[in-house]
């Protein structure tokens, strides 16, 4: 049970939603479970502006000149590659993202720069637990992890770093 749960729209989250309320409404009415869905979909939708926010600081920052594809003194990605580990092929085809065109980097939390790591943290740790908290009432509980306010932290943590890189270079 993750983010991929969130209601996308399609016919076939209709039938799973139907069903998971089929479930809740031994105890509760269906209104309630509804809501309570879709309290949690707005939860992922929120999450997934975070860590929109969060790459496209560190998106700048590498389109500016001042973020590291990848430290060429740590060991290359699982490929081989140095090539910044944020960049998806298909939607980063530019001289700004380096690599060849159709490369994408690997997206990991090593042998990468810092502000890379946050963004993975934010989407691998945070974001992926938000659908879970919600449906165990613990949005802000260290049940799972810290959810929507870890990726408050994390945003934070990304625009401090880019602030500094800039301050470094200007």
């Amino acid at each position: 049970m993750g983010m991929s749960k969130a209601d996308r729209g399609a016919p076939l989250w209709k039938e799973k939603r139907d069903t998971w309320v089929s479930v809740c409404d031994d105890c509760h009415s269906p209104r309630f479970a509804r809501e309570n869905l879709q309290a949690m979909d707005e939860a992922c939708k929120d999450a997934g502006l975070k860590y929109t926010e969060t790459f496209k600081v560190a998106e700048n920052l590498q389109l500016d000149g001042m973020g590291e594809p990848m430290p060429k003194d740590l060991h290359p990605d699982w490929a081989g590659e140095h090539v910044w580990s944020l960049k998806i092929g298909a939607y980063h085809d530019g001289p700004g993202y380096g690599g060849a065109q159709g490369q994408s980097g690997e997206f990991r939390m090593s042998n990468c720069s810092d502000i890379e790591r946050v963004c993975f943290e934010s989407v691998g740790y945070w974001m992926t637990y938000i659908f879970k908290e919600m449906a165990h009432g613990s949005w802000n509980d260290a049940t799972y992890c810290d959810g929507s306010f870890g990726m408050d932290r994390w945003l934070v943590k990304a625009k401090a770093a880019s602030e500094q890189a800039r301050r470094f270079t200007a």
